[in-house]
């Protein structure tokens, strides 16, 4: 991007209107209503004019997941396609085909037929491509599913406009999500999608009853206590072909439900046997709760904390699960948790991470409890990221669970008990991208987001709405004619720009760590110095308007120098290189480390000499000129001789001249 002329000037200087992949032109100044739950706008293929597409702008808080651009590619028939995922414009913007048909929320009437022939198998055979891709679509709900009428197949709409599950409804999510805030949801496993469709299929079979006045979080003790396919379906009156279907969909046991493969003859009538989970024939009491499931278990002891710690320290709730349950693996396991455990005042159990280890064990398949806080590991970085902007719902800060996770290293622990491979691996990556960016102070923790996610933009709230994903973007930006001061700002940047620049850096390889460019705070000057180094790793070329933006607060930095005529000089070049837009000039010229010693020396050196004539003057001051009497007068007799002479001789020149 090199080049002389200004940095971020519009070739066509229409700067409402963006060209995607040199033929999709979107107007900015025609928004659409949103799409399924994402901003949208009107897009035109300038190859094909008659095809209908929707620009799709996902917010800068709700950036999707990091593997986004790998679904974006997935092709399956009923899957509505993305004809490009891309950023090139510094901005991530999804194009897709229009749905030909109504979303599934406006409502109709369903048939057992219809759904399987209609709904299932079709969207089974598209979980299929994902799963063999490796991937998950976690967005399979009513207003995301779109029917055309008459016999053909629904088609799904999109995954990736928003973070995994984020806008998923309780009742659409199997319980080991649904409990969690919807940040904390993550990516999942294939068979939560599978979940979800068996959810949408017994919400059509019910009458399409309106869910959107649901209150998060209501359904969950009747499911944990019930089953979800009980509380969900089991009113419905299903045929004997469907209602083990759905129940083996509904399962609340992830390893019980069929795989995608399984479903795509479910429309044949293929009879499916429901594996049942280990119930209890003598219930456990945890404070008034009459418990009967391992999964039962785990959710109420984050919840009666102080009857759990009581009932775990006695050790009646290892013998329970042994006898009960059948699980005398894990009760073992409980049993050498509970020796090392220690109660609180209060006589919950003194640790939170002891509490995670022992939900997991309990049941493996959960999430992370940490706290009051259940959350996925992969979900960390949106969960960050919805916390520092404060629209986090937890009673407790997730930013201060996080940092705990990554500090005391229990983030491998629960990897080593968790049976999903994927949330395994996700601690991992967590775990790693913690030290790429120095998290050692909970103040850090703000850095973990960017590195997680490639397609968080900069979340600096004086540019988050233009949803910033790349480093030269937000140079433009910054770059630009408007006025992007704050009034009495100390700075041209703040925290997020600067973590944004640096972590980009960072995954680009322009830098081998993230202290090579991070500057310990804000301020005028050494923002100067970051972006002159930005400057010279992306080549931007002219910076002009950052110059001129820098050039009125960089006095004290000069006054640094002692001699007036070096400040002048060098105030003068450094105005011509703010001109100039050379930003690498205009640190050099800042910080010149030997002719600032050099100045330093010769101001020291003069100081030295003023010191030593005043020394002198004070002495000569105050020294006692001892002359004798007859020598005083004879001076004065000389001096007054020589004076009268003098005033003579110039008496005399002035009657001649």
């Amino acid at each position: 991007m090199a080049g002389t002329d200004e940095f971020g000037q519009s070739e066509t200087g229409d700067s409402r209107s963006l060209t995607i992949d040199g033929r999709y032109v979107i107007d900015l100044d025609q928004k659409l209503p949103d799409f399924v739950n994402c901003p949208a706008y009107h897009v035109k293929d300038t190859v094909s004019p008659t095809a209908e597409l929707l620009a799709l702008a996902p917010a800068a808080l709700l950036p999707p997941h990091a593997g986004a651009a790998v679904i974006a590619k997935i092709r399956a028939p009923n899957l509505l396609p993305i004809r490009s995922f891309s950023d090139a414009t510094g901005s991530l913007w999804i194009l897709c085909d229009a749905p030909s048909g109504n979303p599934l929320s406006d409502g109709g009437t369903w048939t057992e037929t219809s759904v399987l022939e209609r709904v299932i198998v079709p969207i089974a055979s598209i979980l299929h491509a994902y799963n063999e891709a490796g991937v998950t679509h976690r967005a399979i709900r009513p207003d995301n599913v779109f029917d055309s009428g008459g016999r053909s197949a629904v088609c799904l709409g999109p995954a990736i406009t928003a973070p995994p599950a984020y806008f998923q409804p309780d009742r659409f999510e199997p319980l080991t999500s649904a409990l969690c805030e919807p940040a904390g949801r993550g990516s999942g496993s294939i068979v939560d999608d599978i979940f979800a469709l068996g959810a949408l299929a017994a919400w059509l079979l019910g009458g399409c009853t309106p869910y959107r006045d649901d209150v998060p979080g209501a359904l969950l003790e009747e499911r944990f206590q019930k089953g979800s396919f009980a509380v969900l379906a089991g009113h419905l009156p299903l045929s004997l072909d469907v209602a083990p279907l759905l129940a083996a969909m509904l399962s609340d046991d992830p390893a019980a439900r069929p795989s995608p493969r399984d479903l795509l003859h479910a429309a044949d009538h293929k009879g499916y046997v429901v594996r049942r989970s280990a119930v209890a024939t003598a219930p456990i009491m945890l404070a008034t709760v009459r418990i009967k499931t391992a999964r039962a278990l785990a959710w109420y002891a984050a919840r009666y904390r102080k009857e759990f710690a009581s009932l775990l320290v006695r050790g009646i709730i290892e013998r329970w699960m042994s006898y009960e349950l059948g699980m005398p693996q894990a009760a073992a396991r409980l049993a050498l948790l509970s020796r090392d455990a220690s109660l609180a005042e209060d006589g919950t159990l003194a640790s939170s991470a002891t509490l995670m280890e022992i939900i997991s064990v309990i049941d493996p398949a959960m999430p992370l409890c940490w706290g009051d806080i259940w959350f996925w590991p992969d979900a960390i970085g949106q969960l960050l990221t919805t916390a520092l902007a404060g629209k986090s719902t937890t009673s407790i800060d997730p930013s201060m669970a996080v940092f705990e996770l990554i500090r005391t290293g229990r983030l491998e622990k629960f990897a080593l008990v968790t049976t999903v491979p994927a949330q395994a691996a996700a601690c991992a990556v967590v775990q790693k991208a913690a030290g790429q960016v120095s998290i050692e102070t909970l103040s850090d923790i703000d850095r973990q987001p960017y590195v997680l996610n490639p397609y968080l933009p900069c979340l600096s709230p004086r540019c988050q709405n233009d949803r910033l994903t790349a480093t030269w973007a937000l140079l433009q930006w910054l770059n630009a004619g408007e006025d992007t001061e704050v009034p009495g700002a100390t700075a041209l940047l703040d925290r997020q720009m600067t973590i944004f620049m640096v972590v980009a850096a960072l995954r680009s390889r322009l830098v081998e760590t993230f202290s090579d460019l991070t500057i310990s705070k804000n301020s005028w000057s050494l923002d100067l110095a970051l972006l002159a180094k930005v400057q010279h790793l992306y080549m931007t070329g002219p910076l002009k308007g950052i110059g001129r933006k820098l050039l009125p607060h960089l006095t004290p930095d000069l006054k640094r120098w002692r001699s007036r005529s070096t400040r002048t000089s060098r105030g003068e070049q450094l105005a011509v290189a703010a001109g100039e837009g050379d930003l690498g000039l205009m640190q050099k010229i800042l910080a010149d480390p030997q002719a600032l010693r050099r100045d330093q020396a010769a101001y020291n050196a003069a100081r030295k000499l003023e010191s030593k004539l005043k020394a002198e003057s004070e002495r000569l001051e105050h020294q006692d000129t001892d002359v004798p009497l007859p020598m005083r007068n004879e001076m004065i007799r000389l001096a007054t001789a020589v004076g009268v002479v003098c005033a003579i001789g110039s008496l005399c020149a002035e009657i001649v001249l």
